[in-house]
């Protein structure tokens, strides 16, 4: 595997041949990132520059250099990290009211086409090396989005319909695609010595199974409608703030768009039934052959009486110098402070 290096133009000017370490995180319903160290020798401080880009030989998808940072100790090293190129959509925010309705497709085609692609209405706004392919998912959106991070609205509403997304370099132009992972027949277990360590978790801690969603109107006008369910004690209740969505938009089925505000946000909230695990490269399993992210499997913990049937949607992979180790989530994982945070912007 080569450390490829690529400049502001996209074009190939050198390799990272010499590097302490580097994490390389796939992610299947949001863009993955990476982190890099490595010796600050002249060849490097010119090739890892912001905005350049860095990718490696074995993989489809390549890294924003959005962060670098040069320490001396005992010897001079150079950090840095960023997003992969579907990160460049958190540099938009969707900048007129968009009224989703159809095929996820479809919707994604035009939350980019009007944000931030070569159709983009605002000349500033467009990225010309940047495309989409067009993909039918068979997921249905009934959703309105204003003023929002554009990387945000996309990861949401890919999360809430069990999507991919990832962005393919391809001679120096960059096309997002979104697709739908694969069922494996193969099964993760110590029992099958394909992975090496294990930690299942479980929580309800950010847990709901019903949601109270309020659209427009004031008071004893306003318009609410109620999604889900659940039984005493195991009844999880949250209000959805849906006063964005108006019913001018959805002529025939503003209800309905409300609903489907209420069902994202249950998915977001689902209960989180997780596994992580550091994979055996040498077990009957081949990485990339066998699974990859976004592929759904059976994980098996004999001993602990657990299994779950779940989707890859976090693939770490880590170099260093003693090689390299793959490190998988499968599940819903917890939700972290920045999901968190990111939530009370709306949907």
């Amino acid at each position: 595997m080569d450390l490829l290096v690529y400049d502001t133009n996209r074009q190939l000017i050198g390799v990272v041949e010499e590097y302490e370490y580097l994490r390389w995180t796939r992610r299947y319903h949001k863009s993955g990132g990476y982190e890099l160290r490595a010796m600050a020798t002249p060849n490097t401080l010119n090739l890892l520059k912001i905005g350049h880009f860095i990718g490696k030989s074995d993989d489809e998808e390549i890294g924003l250099i959005e962060f670098a940072e040069i320490t001396m100790d005992e010897r001079e090293v150079i950090e840095i990290s960023g997003k992969f190129a579907t990160g460049f959509l958190a540099r938009r925010i969707v900048l007129e009211t968009e009224v989703l309705n159809g095929d996820l497709g479809a919707a994604l085609g035009q939350l980019l086409g009007n944000n931030i692609l070569g159709t983009a209405p605002i000349a500033a706004r467009r990225i010309s090396y940047l495309s989409y392919q067009t993909a039918v998912l068979g997921v249905n959106v009934d959703n309105q989005v204003s003023y929002r991070n554009l990387l945000s609205v996309v990861e949401g509403l890919c999360e809430a319909a069990d999507v991919g997304i990832r962005t393919i370099f391809n001679n120096g132009s960059f096309v997002i695609t979104p697709y739908i992972g694969i069922d494996v027949t193969g099964v993760f277990s110590r029992e099958f010595e394909n992975i090496i360590n294990q930690t299942f978790t479980f929580s309800i801690r950010d847990f709901a199974t019903f949601a109270l969603v309020g659209g427009e109107g004031e008071g004893a006008a306003r318009t609410f409608v109620q999604v889900g369910g659940g039984w005493n004690e195991w009844r999880f209740e949250v209000f959805v703030d849906a006063r964005d969505l108006q019913s001018e938009n959805f002529p025939t089925g503003y209800e309905d768009a409300l609903r489907y505000r209420g069902m994202a946000r249950l998915a977001e909230l689902a209960l989180v039934e997780a596994f992580d695990a550091t994979i055996n490269q040498f077990g009957n399993l081949q990485y990339k052959i066998d699974y990859d992210i976004g592929s759904r499997v059976r994980v098996v913990a004999k001993d602990w009486g657990m299994e779950i049937t779940a989707r890859i949607t976090e693939l770490e992979e880590n170099y260093d110098r003693d090689g390299m180790s793959i490190r998988a989530t499968f599940g819903k994982p917890l939700l972290t402070i920045y999901d968190k945070i990111n939530d009370l912007g709306g949907a």
